[in-house]
């Protein structure tokens, strides 16, 4: 092998290059040694001399350098092809590469399939899979700086560019979310562009704060059928980041020029806000929602899928507050919306879930023969319109509280509680869901089945797992956590585990606590009460009240009775 004459003598050209040139750091060393099949040895060594690696001391100089040699070595067109790939936050395809090339630079007229395979030679870009391409963090890091170093005008240009085509790309999966048997492979697509996903949502809402007419006329598709975009961005993205992307987002319409966008909005927040048991929020906003809609008659009439979502979500409200005198005012709501969503929507899944929503709110008023009716109406129309998805899989659930609701009162309910709850999670399980946040309320129900049949294995393998998913899940404080805790103390207590379950019921009801969610509230509340009654010394009465109001709003004690195996007759507790 030839050997440099300034070079030790004991040291092969390989072994400058490596040792000496690239710190033997590996992704420098494949960044330099992938340039050896299109440059001579001198010349690679002549560059990388100009600035010696040996006399830097870490390893991440040693690759920015290396970086650097190959960077300085690239086309134009590359060069800057190069900078606009850092924008991406994970892997990414030839559609995004295109989109954000589109910039006004020396790219035009370029085959970006030609560029990709010109970085990924030279080790700039690697193929992970087939189609996806990515960069290492050590190299965006690298191509982002020199970027707002040099490119800042065409970076920016690509930031827009490629903000329009992940949200014009996130459109496009949740409406397929919305199409028959297409749920799971529109969760997959999001799972497969989640990164990219979720940072250009967040530059889409950095846009309209800023009014910037690219990002908000080119990522106007987004807003259509706006309510359903939301539904299945709740179930992709982390609670608290989707809330905090509805509250900014809720910032940059004007009530009085777009009504149906602030109240679409409010209304999602406002399911958010209840499962996390922020009922002054929940008030705030749903009445909020409630002012703008009396007022926009016009702007509602064509919008049916926004006017049905927002009686859907008032009727729920009321229904939340459990006030008979609320009752007319529910039945009302319901009325609308299945009226509106009958003669308007026909077979839309907002009609089936219309459906559904009346059969929960007839459950409540104990009109179960209705009820029942109802979510058969929901399961066919699902069936017919989403065949496997969320929304069916949902459905199924409410029939199993239904019936579990009614299982005290006959075994042939109980049994046919146990076949819906297990028919859902099947289906969360071929959705590929099963371990995500959307099967946790099923398994807690499913548990507490089994616990009753005193299947008592089953039903704590099922607990534990909600527990789990929920804690990887949900935010820190929340009031499925609250239920499931609550649970998991009086299995443990029926498995005759006394002091575990009493740590647990504490748990969990400190946390209600935080969340303001008194016993009272809880849908376990009667066997919460014959818990803390027969462990007094660990739950004193100023800590714990038992106390409930009536309804002439005095107040009573709730009575020591004996402990009863079984369900307590108020509101079940999985309704959320």
């Amino acid at each position: 092998m030839k050997v440099y004459g300034d070079a030790p003598q004991n040291l092969s050209r390989a072994d400058y290059i490596a040792k000496n040139l690239c710190g033997c750091v590996p992704l420098a060393l494949c960044i330099v040694g992938s340039l050896l099949s299109d440059y001579s040895e001198e010349t690679l060594v002549e560059s990388l001399e100009r600035e010696p690696l040996a006399v830097l001391e870490d390893d991440q100089r040693f690759v920015e350098k290396a970086i650097k040699t190959s960077f300085d070595l690239l086309k134009k067109p590359e060069q800057e092809t190069f900078i606009l790939l850092s924008l991406f936050q994970g892997p990414f395809d030839i559609d995004a590469v295109q989109a954000v090339t589109k910039t006004e630079c020396s790219i035009s007229g370029a085959l970006p399939i030609s560029i990709l395979r010109s970085l990924k030679n030279r080790s700039l870009v690697e193929k992970p899979y087939s189609r996806r391409y990515q960069m290492h963090p050590l190299i965006q890091s690298y191509a982002k700086k020199t970027g707002r170093d040099k490119y800042e005008k065409i970076l920016a240009m690509g930031e827009k560019l490629a903000c329009v085509h992940f949200m014009l790309r996130l459109a496009y999966t949740a409406n397929s979310y919305w199409g028959k048997n297409t749920c799971k492979d529109s969760l997959v697509s999001f799972q497969e562009d989640k990164y990219n996903f979720e940072y250009f949502l967040q530059i889409y809402t950095r846009g309209r704060e800023e009014q910037d007419p690219e990002i908000v006329n080119g990522c106007e598709l987004f807003l259509d059928s706006f309510p359903q975009k939301c539904m299945y961005l709740e179930r992709c993205l982390h609670p608290r980041f989707y809330t905090e992307i509805l509250e900014r987002l809720l910032k940059t319409f004007d009530s009085g020029i777009q009504p149906v966008y602030v109240v679409d909005l409010l209304c999602l927040l406002g399911h958010e806000y209840r499962k996390k048991g922020e009922q002054e929020k929940y008030k705030e906003v749903m009445d909020k929602a409630e002012q703008i809609c009396l007022v926009s008659d016009a702007a509602f009439a064509t919008k049916p899928l926004s006017e049905v979502y927002f009686h859907n979500s008032n009727a729920r409200f009321l229904s939340y507050k459990k006030d008979i005198k609320e009752n007319k005012r529910i039945e009302e709501a319901t009325a609308i919306a299945l009226k509106i969503s009958r003669e308007q929507l026909h077979d839309h899944p907002e009609r089936a879930a219309t459906l559904l929503l009346s059969g929960i709110i007839s459950k409540r008023s104990k009109q179960f023969d209705e009820a029942i009716e109802l979510f058969n109406e929901a399961l066919k129309l699902f069936q017919k319109s989403l065949g496997k998805h969320f929304m069916t899989a949902e459905t199924l659930k409410a029939t199993g509280d239904l019936y579990f609701f009614l299982a005290g009162k006959s075994e042939v309910d109980f049994e046919t509680c146990l076949y819906y709850y297990k028919a859902a999670l099947e289906m969360f399980d071929v959705l590929g869901v099963g371990k995500s946040k959307e099967s946790i309320l099923t398994l807690k129900n499913f548990g507490i089945c089994h616990m009753k049949s005193e299947n008592f294995e089953e039903a704590m393998n099922l607990l534990s797992k909600a527990e789990q998913i929920a804690e990887r899940e949900l935010e820190e404080d929340h009031t499925w956590k609250v239920s499931i805790k609550t649970s998991l103390a009086l299995l443990l207590e029926k498995m005759n585990y006394v002091e575990r379950a009493i740590k647990v019921m504490q748990e969990g009801l400190l946390m209600g606590k935080l969340l303001n969610l008194t016993i009272d509230k809880m849908g376990n509340k009667d066997q919460l009460r014959e818990f803390l009654n027969r462990y007094p010394e660990k739950f004193p009465e100023t800590e714990f009240p038992r106390s409930v109001a009536s309804r002439t709003g005095h107040r009573f004690e709730q009575p020591h009775g004996k402990w009863k195996a079984g369900f307590g007759r108020g509101r079940h507790q999985s309704e959320n």
